[in-house]
């Protein structure tokens, strides 16, 4: 069994380099460098017949170029790329490949995707920068992603999105075909004000002042929470009062000793008035604060902006 399978082997061996001879004399740019490739690929020098394969597809692409990266790469367990390859090869019109020369291809090309995983992407958004193990994806025309052994790191980066950012990882074990959705959500575009500068023509420069006032439907806010603060504030001092004078009535009571027989309920209303001037002064302190801000906020005046257009420069100051 083994003798045959070497057989075999070595039967495909010779067909494809003789296969492949025959391209030297073909009238192309590329026949120094295919000859070139294929003494270095009877050699065993696979990385420099696969050299030499790449600069000659480059000058005339052809499926038999193809064909001959595809099998340096396998040689060289490289069986991305060899995958890739080999797939194009079978593809290509330029020169294509005999009937032989296909039977041999889809033989190699069988036991290479044995050895990468297959991956069917969905990236959204679709302008999203998808990256394999921080480097740029290389996906094949159908948009796939090919992977060889071991374990890889992919990412989807978009700079509008939450997170920016989406990493996925994977352990390739060799053929196996898996759909991988990364989903990274479009943040809305956060609303811009413009100033409008029609600077004049000729000499000198312009100024201009341009005033952004915020919405006015709400400016009777402050003066409410300005109410609520002086209602607060009253009932603060109403409340101290009453703490007080609860105070002194607890202490009268504690000093009459057994004759003070409502102890309890003085020290109950103690504690009430207590809570209440401490709740109203808080609410009193919180509302000033908030109709402070707005109406810092309604300030019209407060928000200019104010620019100086020159020749080929505008230069703008923003008031607060």
């Amino acid at each position: 069994m083994v003798f045959a399978v070497g057989a075999l082997l070595v039967g495909w061996v010779q067909a494809a380099r003789a296969a492949e001879r025959p391209e030297v004399n073909a009238d192309t740019p590329a026949v120094q460098l295919i000859a070139d490739a294929v003494t270095e690929y009877d050699a065993g020098r696979y990385d420099e017949a696969r050299a030499l394969f790449r600069l000659a597809h480059q000058k005339a692409p052809t499926a038999r170029t193809l064909r001959g990266i595809g099998m340096a790469s396998f040689e060289l367990r490289d069986y991305v790329e060899a995958t890739r390859s080999l797939t194009g090869a079978l593809r290509e019109e330029r020169r294509p490949l005999t009937d032989e020369q296909r039977r041999q291809v889809e033989v190699l090309l069988a036991r290479a995707e044995t050895f990468v995983g297959h991956f069917s992407l969905q990236v959204r958004p679709a302008s999203a920068e998808l990256l394999v193990d921080r480097q740029p994806a290389a996906r094949e025309p159908d948009g796939s992603l090919l992977l060889g052994f071991g374990h890889h790191l992919i990412a989807a980066r978009c700079a509008g999105c939450v997170p920016a950012e989406k990493l996925i990882e994977v352990d390739v074990t060799g053929g196996e075909r898996r759909e991988i959705a990364i989903v990274l959500a479009e943040t809305a575009p956060a609303a811009t004000s413009a100033v409008n500068l029609s600077p004049q023509t000729g000499a000198g420069t312009s100024a201009s002042l341009v005033d952004q006032p915020t919405a006015t439907s709400g400016a009777a806010t402050p003066w409410w929470w300005a109410g609520g603060a002086v209602v607060g504030a009253v009932g603060a001092t109403a409340g101290a009062l009453w703490w007080a004078d609860r105070g002194r009535e607890l202490d009268t009571c504690r000093m009459a000793g057994s004759r003070c027989q409502n102890e309890s309920t003085v020290a109950d209303e103690r504690d009430v008035a207590i809570g209440v001037t401490v709740g109203l002064g808080a609410a009193a302190i919180t509302s000033g604060i908030v109709a402070a801000l707005l109406w810092h906020r309604h300030d019209v005046v407060s928000h200019s902006v104010a620019c100086l257009v020159g020749k080929e420069t505008v230069s703008c100051a923003i008031r607060f």
